[in-house]
């Protein structure tokens, strides 16, 4: 209040000197003068009351975000409770597998009941199911689905692993003295062999042999040279002729069911395919260089060159896994019969031995050889050292297309071997090589004839 009143002193004594002195120049220039200074002090007066509403508002800012914590702290714990909830829900579960298991335990006995047991006796060539029906019976607990995947697929892969490591071991002779088997022939299906499957039984028994093994052209794709194989159809009779067979000459003679499985590249799909259809005891590969679809597509260039194609494509074969023996590995020789000469493509050969040695793979000593083009057996005397230095084993065979040929020219075979550096000589039963000593061969052929004449 006392400095309210003294303003208004001071401001009553200007007002009446102006009044005074009228004509003089400095009254004007006082005037505005005077006028600042109350709008100063005004301005001061705004001023303070603008940051008394500042520092309100600050607390008002403090309060909001106080609401917000709360929020965060209650909504985390809502859902941790839920997510527990479902994690409960697989209980439910277990009696589904129980269930499953059930309904799994209850094929195995009848895979028990099964009837492929009697026939097991018999070689059931045309079965291929009748493999898994005896791992059923052994273990009924396991269930009966996964039992026949892995047979089929130990068929393909057995030859290479526990052909040349585990052969089995060598049956003792029948009563008549047979030991031995011949591991090729043919039927009619193919087309270019005569006779049926009996006739060739009964020229084995005369030979001295305990068993044989048919092994007829199989059928191919896309029309491969249909004029010397079975045709797609035959199949299934194929198979059941040799059955036929087998039961005629039952107690008298082993008849296997076995196939010359075709080699030509892009036709190793077909050709695995076509092993599972049967229950085969030897799968023999054999390269044909005469088809005239191996012509077409490899006679390029010159005759050694032809030649050293096939013998890349033997090697080939072996490193396949398809096959358990090859057939007439140098069969080649009769391509222009009249230029073989071993020493221009020896250096070929021995690199193929090599590559076939390493896989375990037999090879077989063809006896037809003496009928072809080249009469030499297949392969020669030369190749034949160079096999026995690698020890690959050796199975033989006729290839008889006529029943008078099974079992020919076997003694001199088995010479053959012996003067290459061989003691063993080999057949195959369920893909597995059996070996048998060359001089106990020999003996047993001569026992066996003359007591079969």
């Amino acid at each position: 209040m006392s400095k309210s009143n003294r303003t208004t002193k001071k401001a009553a004594p200007g007002k009446a000197k102006p009044a005074a002195r009228k004509p003089g120049k400095a009254a004007p220039s006082k005037k505005p003068a005077s006028k600042p200074a109350p709008a100063k002090k005004a301005a001061k007066a705004k001023s303070a009351p603008v940051k008394k509403p500042l520092t309100k508002k600050k607390p008002a800012a403090a309060k909001k975000p106080a609401p917000k914590k709360p929020v965060k702290k209650v909504s985390p714990p809502k859902p941790a409770a839920k997510k527990k909830a479902p994690a409960a829900k697989p209980a439910p579960k277990k009696p589904v597998v129980r269930a499953a298991v059930s309904k799994a335990k209850a094929p195995a006995p009848k895979a028990a009941v099964a009837k492929p047991a009697p026939k097991a006796a018999k070689p059931a060539f045309a079965k291929p199911a009748a493999k898994p029906a005896p791992a059923v019976q052994k273990a009924p607990k396991p269930a009966a689905a996964p039992a026949p995947a892995p047979a089929a697929a130990a068929v393909s892969a057995e030859p290479v692993k526990k052909g040349p490591s585990q052969p089995l071991p060598a049956p003792g002779p029948t009563k008549s003295g047979a030991l031995f088997y011949d591991s090729h022939m043919h039927t009619p299906l193919c087309k270019h062999a005569w006779g049926e499957p009996e006739e060739y039984a009964q020229q084995a028994v005369k030979a001295g042999l305990k068993g044989i093994i048919f092994t007829c052209h199989c059928p191919m794709p896309n029309g491969f040279w249909p004029t010397v194989r079975m045709a797609e159809s035959e199949f299934d009779t194929y198979v059941a002729m040799v059955q036929r067979a087998a039961d005629a000459f039952k107690g008298k003679l082993d008849i296997r069911l076995g196939i010359e499985s075709e080699y030509f590249p892009g036709c190793e799909e077909y050709i695995t395919g076509l092993h599972q259809r049967a229950n085969f005891h030897y799968v023999l590969g054999a390269v044909h260089w005469q088809a005239k679809e191996y012509l077409n597509k490899f006679e390029t260039g010159t005759i050694e060159n032809f030649r050293r194609t096939y013998f890349e494509h033997l090697a080939k074969s072996a490193e396949s896994g398809l096959y358990d023996c090859l057939a007439h590995p140098d069969l080649v020789k009769n391509y222009h019969p009249d230029s073989w000469c071993f020493a221009i493509v020896k250096n070929t050969v021995s690199t193929a031995l090599d590559r076939i040695a390493a896989t375990g793979v037999a090879m077989e000593l063809n006896t037809s050889g003496l009928n072809k083009s080249y009469s030499e057996m297949n392969p020669g005397l030369e190749m034949l050292r160079m096999m026995a230095e690698r020890k690959i084993p050796v199975v033989i065979g006729s290839d008889s297309h006529r029943p008078v040929r099974v079992g020919e020219h076997f003694v001199t075979a088995l010479n053959h071997l012996t003067e290459a550096g061989y003691e063993k000589v080999s057949y195959f039963l369920n893909r597995q090589r059996i070996d048998l000593k060359i001089s106990d061969v020999l003996a047993s052929l001569k026992k066996a004839a003359d007591h079969n004449a």
